[in-house]
């Protein structure tokens, strides 16, 4: 993530894109949708800009307040190898000084006003940046976010500053950091082609050699209008923050972006593993399975198989690894991707313990999903749970932008997300199977798994 404190330099500036000194006069959207549900009373408004630019916003007085995010559909998807990392680069790039702004007012500014859970994310699919405001700041927090978008100063100084903090926060997060070193792995060894196969903070090597002009490259094709969606929660009014959004945003430039065909993944037909030795004191396991897109119809199943497996202490892993004994911890992430992505089951074992059981037992599960239909009760349980966390996940303005900016990113509609929720509640045992059955058999299994040093592989 990124260092909100930065050290305030001189620079000469690199002019990219339009002036903003002005902001420009009101430009009005091309569309305006009619307001569409996300939960209770509260209502979307959709709003697109001649420049392709996309506003989400949500009213809701609870608190004084409203959360701000800018969401670019641009993460380590859309990278080449050999250039790996840029995406992640860029997050830290945008903390730096514009051509109207030095560097550090940026921060020092919304710290002044009362801005709060500033920070800023990368994914494989997405880069967002994030703030919670005082109602009354709409128009700083909209001339700042407009502001950077095009006109980052992209000097030498600023960039290698950058570049060292990212090369030693891939030291920290990857290289010397079991899990991420796995995670690495696991991904590599699953995809041999789509661009999921390499970490999103890149390859030190790529890191290494990276320059300038690719990061001039990148902000050129990417941090444009056309390529982000804004959403707004909070104590606010729609008309008004459509206002304030063209104002300032109104007279930039969409960009071309040059065709960048990503290659699919092959059907995976035989089992993939890897063993390691790490420093660690017990063995670890990670467990991928090629799965669908964030969009696909059969995500409502594999939620609900999800949580069967893996949702808490009545989960059937809990049970059989972390009750026996087994196992200290078992989980199960990383199935929301714009692209087909891998259902990640990952197992801290007990001392003494070694990875091939917990990797059996886990197998095993499974099997008993493909050849047996889930009891109602047991069905019923996993779709309240899933179906109470996504309430409860929406509790606040910053947690409703966040779920808006996600699904609108990933499939081209924040409605696909509601919807997915509202279709577990329909799934049956046999659409479990269904999905156990498809997604689940041996051929489509990645496994990475680690022993301390020292010890003999089981």
């Amino acid at each position: 993530m990124i260092s909100l404190k930065s050290i305030r330099n001189r620079f000469s500036p690199l002019l990219l894109g339009a002036c903003l000194s002005c902001a420009g006069p009101h430009v009005a959207p091309t569309t305006a949708q009619e307001a569409k549900p996300l939960v209770g009373t509260s209502k979307v408004n959709q709003f697109t800009f001649p420049n392709g630019l996309k506003l989400l916003v949500v009213e809701d007085h609870s608190s004084p307040t409203f959360a701000y995010q800018t969401w670019f559909r641009v993460g380590s998807r859309d990278e080449i190898l050999g250039k790996t990392g840029l995406a992640h680069l860029f997050e830290h790039m945008m903390f730096k000084a514009t051509t109207q702004h030095p560097e550090g007012e940026f921060d020092r500014l919304l710290e002044a006003a009362g801005a709060e859970g500033e920070n800023a994310f990368t994914s494989r699919d997405y880069t967002a940046y994030v703030q919670e405001l005082p109602k009354d700041k709409l128009e700083l927090i909209a001339s700042l976010e407009a502001d950077r978008m095009v006109h980052l100063a992209l000097t030498e100084t600023a960039f290698k500053t950058e570049l060292e903090v990212v090369q030693n926060e891939r030291r920290y997060r990857t290289e010397n950091n079991p899990d991420g070193t796995m995670y690495q792995d696991l991904f590599g060894l699953a995809f041999k082609t789509h661009p999921y196969h390499w970490p999103v903070i890149g390859y030190q090597e790529d890191l290494n050699k990276m320059a300038l002009g690719d990061a001039i490259s990148f902000y050129r094709t990417y941090y444009s209008p056309n390529h982000a969606t804004v959403v707004v929660v909070g104590d606010v009014s729609p008309t008004h923050v459509r206002d304030v959004i063209s104002k300032f945003y109104g007279q930039l430039v969409a960009t071309n972006t040059p065709s960048h065909a990503i290659p699919a993944e092959a059907a995976q037909t035989a089992a993939r593993g890897e063993k390691t030795k790490l420093n660690i004191q017990i063995d670890k396991l990670l467990m991928g399975y090629h799965v669908p897109p964030i969009s696909s119809s059969d995500m409502p199943a594999i939620d609900v198989f999800e949580e069967i497996l893996s949702g808490g202490k009545s989960s059937r892993l809990y049970r059989a690894l972390v009750d026996k004994g087994i196992a200290s911890g078992v989980d199960t992430d990383d199935i929301d991707d714009k692209d087909p992505t891998l259902f990640i089951i990952n197992a801290n074992l007990q001392k003494g313990k070694h990875a091939a059981l917990a990797q059996a037992v886990i197998a095993n599960e499974i099997q008993k999903l493909k050849k047996e239909l889930v009891g109602d009760e047991e069905l019923q349980r996993a779709k309240n749970k899933i179906t109470f966390d996504f309430y409860e996940s929406l509790s606040n303005n910053s947690a409703k932008a966040h779920f808006l900016g996600k699904y609108e990113s990933l499939t081209g509609d924040f409605e696909n997300g509601v919807l997915e929720q509202q279709h577990v509640q329909s799934v049956n045992a046999a659409e479990v199977m269904a999905v156990a059955k498809k997604y689940f058999p041996t051929e489509n299994r990645t496994v990475v798994s680690a022993s301390p040093k020292g010890r003999k592989h089981k």
